[in-house]
């Protein structure tokens, strides 16, 4: 659900920015934006309060930014405040995030290595897997020691596996299988 609503949201504003002509700016607020939700539990609080007004929600968040919105940013998010949904902000502007990379013929993929990546491998890895789907890749790396050895590749729907633990996982599944007579 909550996804449908994010998208739908996105969808508004992505149409609102790119009318205006400010899609990049647009693209970096929004994200400005969720990054100081996230960075502060407590302005999430006060931005589900029942009892607060939208302007003094509002307000709490331009003053914890440190900085004015701009109008349409200041629009969308009285917008979500108002219909109750400022919640799926985050999901809103990961699904902008998305448009706007489609819209530039740009995708991100998500790596996990057991650890950090050289900048030549992070370079190899950036143009095969844009050669593999035809797009320019932006990687995002998450170090995840639990994995051993390997990578795992999250693009879109896609998951490559190619993780140590993975290989592991798979292995038990076979011997599992193997029927001992």
């Amino acid at each position: 659900m909550e996804s449908v609503i994010a998208e739908k949201y996105a969808v508004a504003l992505m149409q609102v920015a790119q009318e205006q002509k400010s899609l990049d700016a647009t693209g970096e607020e929004i994200q400005a934006v969720r990054q100081a939700l996230e960075a502060h539990a407590e302005l999430k609080g006060v931005l589900e309060h029942p009892r607060l007004k939208a302007p003094e929600k509002l307000e709490a968040l331009k003053v914890l930014m440190g900085r004015k919105l701009s109008v349409v940013m200041e629009n969308f998010l009285t917008l979500l405040i108002l219909k109750k949904r400022i919640q799926h902000l985050k999901a809103v502007a990961e699904h902008f995030e998305r448009l706007c990379y489609k819209i530039k013929g740009k995708v991100v993929a998500r790596v996990l290595t057991a650890q950090a990546l050289t900048s030549a491998q992070r370079t190899d890895l950036t143009a095969k897997l844009g050669g593999t789907f035809g797009m320019t890749v932006e990687i995002r790396e998450e170090v995840r020691p639990s994995l051993i050895g390997g990578i795992m590749v999250y693009l879109g729907d896609e998951r490559m596996d190619g993780s140590v633990l993975g290989q592991l996982e798979r292995m038990k599944q076979r011997l599992l299988k193997v029927e001992i007579e």
